[in-house]
């Protein structure tokens, strides 16, 4: 049986058959109709017999993975059925699912597989692993897969993903294999890394009208689903995000020491501390009239810091800067035999001219909004120093669980949007009542004088109490004050 007859791949489709054998960790991504599991599932056939062939390597199992099994089924087993030629194997549907090639051609077993939890495969072995819709996965699950690229006799395991632009991956797939940049541990292997893009219009099997169907998509959805843009991807949360437009060099800005200025800080030990500064800029619009602009200006982003360590170093990154408020998550204050790292963090802050830490509205679906709504309005630009900022705003998908929200990840990116988030609507969110008129409303019931007094006596200081540590200074002249507006 001559297997090169039985596909009719694209050039695109050649183009990737020609770069994974001569790399080992290559992605096919782009656009919708690309014919990327097509490719993903022949290319395994014809790996396997290679080795068979070529090294005379019989029985040698390769792994096609997806997120779940009905996805798993819908994009491959309902077509392996129909697809691969009897003569060529067996599609077994017991417990397990394997396609297994005919001994003739060498008995290799396609292992079809999902990825609802990788450590079901902790001891399973695979010559070659081919992913469907990669960015579906988080980067842990393919530092698992790894781990199982190995067989007897193939001293270069290959993997091959596959996928659309956009899912809870998306940041880091990019990273990997469009952008080239690499954790350390993988440095060694960054020729290996290749990526073939692909756009719709590639593939000259599709009709012309299912091409002008993906066109008639929203606009961010037609560039990843039609043009397989990496930039503006289907479930962006900010698909409003322009880097020529919302990212700036700090060159063309003449920062004046009276300008408001603030920190924000999203804390993490295990996982990434970032700390961003924030700066409010006086600009004017066309007309002259005065426009709100926050210019995020620097960041600190690190891990595996003491408190007392990491309230230092951003005393020395803050060079000096006058600094309003330090807004930070509300873990920070939680208690222990040591007291809480609010209070260890602050004392360094106090005593270098800093404010103490203050809660930062942690608000998620407003915060989101506010983001959006001032990167829609020109309202906050990103300084060209805050790299992680601009890496991370971009990657942040919707939450398909709740889609005003955006979704939660646990890799640095996730630590750096929050803090962003803490930064901007902690500032501008709505205010809440003045603290008089709360202080008024909360003895409205009590007539009798003297009891009034003491009742407000004791909010206030309860209320200085509280206020001492989050960077506020009270005086006798405004407890006063609210003292007669309580009354």
């Amino acid at each position: 049986m001559d297997l090169g007859k039985l596909i009719n791949p694209t050039e695109r489709q050649r183009e990737f058959l020609s770069a994974i054998a001569r790399h080992d960790y290559v992605l096919y991504g782009g656009a919708a109709g690309g014919g990327k599991s097509y490719i993903l599932r022949w290319w395994l056939v014809f790996y396997l017999c290679w080795l068979y062939k070529s090294k005379g390597l019989r029985n040698v199992q390769a792994g096609l993975f997806c997120e779940d099994y009905p996805s798993l089924n819908d994009r491959h087993i309902s077509k392996i059925q129909f697809e691969f030629p009897r003569e060529l194997g067996t599609l077994r549907q017991g417990v397990v699912k394997n396609f297994v090639i005919r001994p003739e051609y060498g008995g290799g077993i396609i292992a079809l597989r999902n990825l609802d939890d990788p450590s079901k495969y902790l001891s399973a072995e695979f010559a070659a692993i081919a992913v469907d819709e990669l960015t579906k996965n988080k980067v842990k699950v393919f530092d698992f897969l790894r781990m199982r690229l190995r067989w007897p006799g193939v001293e270069r395991p290959k993997f091959a993903g596959g996928t659309n632009p956009g899912g809870i991956g998306h940041a880091w797939v990019k990273k990997y294999w469009l952008d080239k940049e690499l954790p350390d541990e993988l440095t060694p292997l960054r020729d290996e890394f290749a990526f073939v893009g692909a756009k719709a219009s590639d593939n000259p099997h599709l009709t012309e009208a299912y091409y002008k169907q993906l066109q008639t998509l929203p606009s961010h959805m037609a560039k990843a689903y039609a043009e397989g843009s990496w930039n503006i991807f289907a479930g962006q949360y900010f698909s409003n995000w322009e880097p020529e437009k919302h990212v700036v060099s700090l060159d063309g800005i003449a920062m004046q020491p009276y300008w408001p200025r603030w920190m924000s800080l999203d804390w993490g030990f295990g996982h990434h501390t970032s700390v961003h500064w924030h700066v409010q800029v006086a600009v004017q619009d066309e007309a002259g009239k005065e426009k709100p602009l926050t210019v995020t200006y620097r960041e600190y982003v690190t891990k595996g810091l003491s408190e007392r360590a990491l309230a230092e170093e951003i005393v020395a990154r803050n060079q000096g800067d006058k600094i309003q408020n330090i807004f930070a998550g509300h873990d920070l204050w939680k208690e222990d035999t040591n007291g809480s790292k609010e209070q260890a963090m602050s004392k360094v802050f106090v005593a270098s001219g800093l404010p103490a830490l203050k809660h930062a509205n942690i608000e998620r679906v407003n915060g989101w909004r506010l983001m959006h709504l001032m990167l829609d309005e020109g309202e906050w630009l990103i300084s060209e120093a805050c790299p992680h900022a601009i890496e991370a705003i971009p990657a942040a998908v919707h939450n398909e669980d709740k889609l005003e929200d955006v979704l939660k990840t646990d890799d640095m990116l996730d630590d750096v949007r929050d803090d962003l988030r803490y930064g901007l609507y902690s500032q501008y969110a709505p205010s809440e009542l003045p603290w008089e008129m709360q202080l008024q409303r909360s003895v409205a019931g009590l007539d009798d004088r003297s009891l009034r007094n003491m009742q407000l006596t004791k909010l206030i200081s309860d209320h200085d109490r509280k206020t001492k540590h989050g960077g506020l200074v009270r005086t006798l002249r405004s407890s006063g004050r609210a003292l007669r507006y309580g009354r």
